[in-house]
């Protein structure tokens, strides 16, 4: 899979893809924000805003995987990329949307 996905690193759509660190830029936080209220509305959007704590292992040099520009939806450019390509992206946009989001009344914490 890794080999088949690899080109979406080299699209600009997502940040550095070799990290498992939880830690997202005050800029993308912002970003999201407008991505969210703009895209799904401003009921959507959190009090404040969510942090993760990033565990004692990760290499932590790079910000999160994340797209680097949470306004464009995978919708958008599906017709630019490979299949696998496309997957990826959606799964990567999707998880950071839903990570930068109101938690929904009776959910737990994501």
């Amino acid at each position: 899979m890794r080999r088949r996905c690899s080109g979406i690193g080299t699209t600009g759509l997502i940040t550095y893809m070799r990290t498992d660190s939880l830690r997202i830029s005050e800029e993308a936080r912002a970003q999201a924000a407008t991505a969210i209220e703009d895209i799904f509305g401003k009921e959507y959007l959190p009090d404040k805003p969510r942090y993760y704590k990033t565990g004692a292992n990760a290499q932590d040099g790079h910000e999160a995987i994340r797209p680097a520009t949470p306004s464009i939806t995978p919708e958008r450019v599906k017709d630019s990329l490979t299949s696998d390509q496309y997957k990826l992206y959606n799964l990567i946009w999707k998880r950071f949307m839903a990570s930068s989001w109101r938690v929904r009344a009776g959910y737990g914490e994501a």
